[in-house]
């Protein structure tokens, strides 16, 4: 399988300090009112571990939420990017099931996917983010700055991933 080398929005939880301006920005960018439930990213706080993690669709080369998707609704651009074709969506929420960083929620009115569309190019969250905790870089796959196996944990304790 060849690695798609794109631009991707990565978190560095070294540098989150758990505000959330980031799912504001969101929010009010696609939806125009402020709400953590329509932002297409979410931070995650961990007092046990002791960090913030914002989570986000990182476009994954093998995206198993496009795979599980009944009706073929996720559908990939050109520019690589992982995106709802809305008309096709049923809302079964089986795509944010089967995200692997939950980095998938559904819209709670509509019932489709909310997925990171890096605002149309705008990359809101990235640039309104005060300790830059987020960044828009070229990369083969999103790696986020802490050991797998304490994210594992981490979205395994919060109901994301079983």
């Amino acid at each position: 399988m060849q690695l798609i080398q794109m631009k991707r929005i990565l978190a560095d939880v070294d540098r989150c300090s758990g505000c959330r301006l980031c799912e504001a920005v969101c929010s009010f960018t696609h939806e125009n009112h402020f709400g953590s439930s329509t932002s297409r990213i979410t931070v995650i706080k961990e007092d046990g571990f002791g960090f913030d993690l914002p989570v986000l669709c990182g476009h994954c080369d093998h995206c198993n939420s496009m795979e599980k998707c009944p009706s073929k609704a996720l559908e990939r651009n050109a520019e690589g990017l992982i995106f709802v074709n809305e008309e096709k969506c049923t809302g079964c929420g089986k795509c944010a099931k089967a995200c692997v960083v939950g980095a998938i929620k559904l819209h709670p009115e509509k019932f489709t996917p909310l997925i990171c569309d890096l605002c149309g190019g705008k990359k809101s969250c990235v640039e309104k983010c005060p300790t830059r905790a987020l960044t828009y870089t070229e990369a083969k796959m999103p790696q986020p700055k802490l050991h797998s196996k304490v994210l594992k944990e981490t979205l395994r304790r919060w109901g994301i991933i079983v």
